[in-house]
């Protein structure tokens, strides 16, 4: 794969890079130094950690970049573009992860509230055995759901603006018709100079930006209410302090996880398509506003390992840093 980077890509492909090796130890941690307690919490967290790396590795294979023009929203390849269908499917399977993850992290949210509620009849109906597929449903249902509209809606089909044919040819040095993308156009300017709205593009974003708002609000609902579950002495004082302090620890990390992806993705993402929305353009800095995105998984990974006690010390231990404390057993729902 021969590089012609300019900065910001360079600094993507540094992220995504960094991303994908902190995750790949992630996983590695989790697998191995999770307790037996944490059940099926450890399968969600696999599962999210394993998109984070699936996500990454598309990333750093055709290195995404972000061009804002008029009214127009573009993602486009900057490498791998040499086989042209499979980049499509690769930007477009980049994007559809992203739905993924909120359908993932809203599971989590609702099983550490089940945990932290000493419900876990309900933890046993929707998180055990077979009746994992609930949730692992619902994330396929989303991942096509993103997928489907993304290529059919969004992707190169020779349908796009001329002048920003003109202008990625100028600017990029790239024939539009050759490259893979996802375009979001909002409106369109005819013969007169006339704003003619592209409505159908404009619904399905709303219908997008619905969509993830549902995992989203359940994360929301869910955190809150297990945040006032763990402040509540009275209905917590079955536990033990033991298993109080680790209920902490892993609401914590999963409330971190939240706060990171959606302050390093969710809004730079925002922002990029609310601006040709609004007729804004962010040039020549529009891949700088989205420069968190293959960086802050890299800090999502890192907090978590500190949080979270277990993985601290085996960390730790793995490098000959701790010193030796006894093991104690707990439970956790």
């Amino acid at each position: 794969m021969q590089l012609n980077l300019n900065l910001s890509q360079y600094l993507e492909l540094i992220g995504s890079s960094l991303f994908l090796f902190f995750n790949m130890i992630m996983l590695i941690i989790i697998q191995k130094l999770s307790r037996p307690e944490y059940g099926s919490y450890k399968i969600l967290m696999m599962v999210m950690t394993s998109l984070y790396v699936a996500y990454s590795a598309i990333e750093i294979l055709v290195l995404p970049s972000y061009f804002i023009y008029e009214y127009t929203y573009f993602l486009f390849t900057t490498q791998f573009t040499q086989y042209q269908n499979m980049s499509q499917i690769l930007i477009v399977t980049f994007c559809s992860i992203f739905a993924c993850m909120q359908v993932v992290r809203a599971a989590q949210f609702i099983y550490r509230y089940f945990s932290v509620a000493s419900l876990h009849y309900l933890c046993d109906k929707y998180f055990k055995g077979k009746r994992h597929i609930v949730w692992v449903s619902a994330t396929i249902l989303f991942f096509l759901n993103w997928f489907l509209v993304a290529w059919f809606v969004y992707g190169n089909y020779g349908v796009y603006p001329k002048e920003l044919e003109d202008e990625i040819f100028e600017r990029f040095d790239k024939n539009i018709s050759q490259i893979a993308f996802t375009l979001v156009s909002y409106a369109n300017l005819d013969d007169k100079g006339q704003i003619e709205l592209n409505y159908l593009n404009i619904a399905m974003i709303i219908y997008l930006i619905f969509c993830a708002s549902i995992p989203m609000i359940i994360s929301l609902v869910c955190g809150i209410k297990t945040w006032l579950q763990i402040r509540s002495a009275i209905d917590i004082t079955d536990k033990s302090k033991t298993l109080q302090k680790q209920e902490r620890q892993l609401f914590t990390a999963l409330l971190i996880q939240f706060i990171i992806p959606f302050l390093g993705n969710t809004v730079p993402m925002l922002i990029l398509f609310a601006c040709p929305a609004l007729h804004i353009s962010t040039e020549p800095y529009t891949n700088y506003i989205s420069m968190s995105v293959p960086f802050y998984p890299i800090f999502d990974a890192i907090a978590t390992t500190f949080i979270i006690k277990d993985y601290y010390r085996g960390v730790l231990k793995l490098f000959g840093l701790a010193k030796q404390t006894p093991d104690i057993s707990s439970t956790i729902g």
